[in-house]
């Protein structure tokens, strides 16, 4: 499990292969009655480009909900679309939420309170019947690589013109999803 502080808030973020989500609404409603003021998010990590991703939404996320520019009910919404950099909550929920077919996913939690982080982990891996892998979030195989140039439509020469001298494919790849997101930060 990795963690982290954003502000007044704690960052929970653990990733899960081999999961078996029949209905992911339904898991994740169980997931959210599990921990009261724990903000959840159940994400398809095909699509997320590592652990700076997450962190990344979850800052603006943040910085939005509790300052005047927040556009979501939820802190949990609120993260999905700046992980997204989607200005639709509908959209956003298509283009990262997970599906039945979701085998490797994360779950991200928010909260102003400290948790178990064992609860956490043992809960979510009960509720999605996967194994805990934290690997699963990171880009550094080429299938990923691909998913994710796919998935925000990268091209070859947008890669090749944003390349600075000593950059890897695959922290190119993550800075360049990271920007989409920066511009819905830049919006607010």
């Amino acid at each position: 499990m990795i963690t982290e502080r954003i502000g007044l808030y704690f960052l929970w973020i653990q990733g899960f292969r081999d999961a078996r989500v029949v209905d992911p609404e339904k898991a994740l409603r169980d997931l959210r009655k599990s921990f009261d003021g724990l903000e959840l998010q159940l994400l398809r990590t095909d699509r997320i480009a590592g652990v700076e991703h997450i962190g990344f939404a979850a800052r603006n996320a943040v910085d939005s909900f509790t300052g005047k520019s927040r556009r979501a009910k939820h802190l949990s919404m609120e993260f999905l679309l700046f992980a997204t950099g989607e200005h639709q909550i509908v959209e956003a929920i298509k283009f990262l939420g997970v599906t039945e077919s979701s085998t490797e996913l994360a779950v991200v939690g928010l909260s102003q309170y400290s948790i178990d982080p064992r609860a956490l982990i043992d809960r979510a891996r009960d509720v999605v019947r996967g194994i805990p892998d934290d690997t699963v979030i990171e880009v550094e195989t080429t299938k990923k690589q691909e998913d994710l140039r796919r998935a925000y439509n990268i091209s070859d020469r947008q890669l090749n013109m944003s390349r600075v001298p000593g950059e890897t494919g695959y922290s190119l790849l993550k800075r360049l999803v990271i920007e989409r997101s920066a511009l819905l930060a830049l919006e607010n």
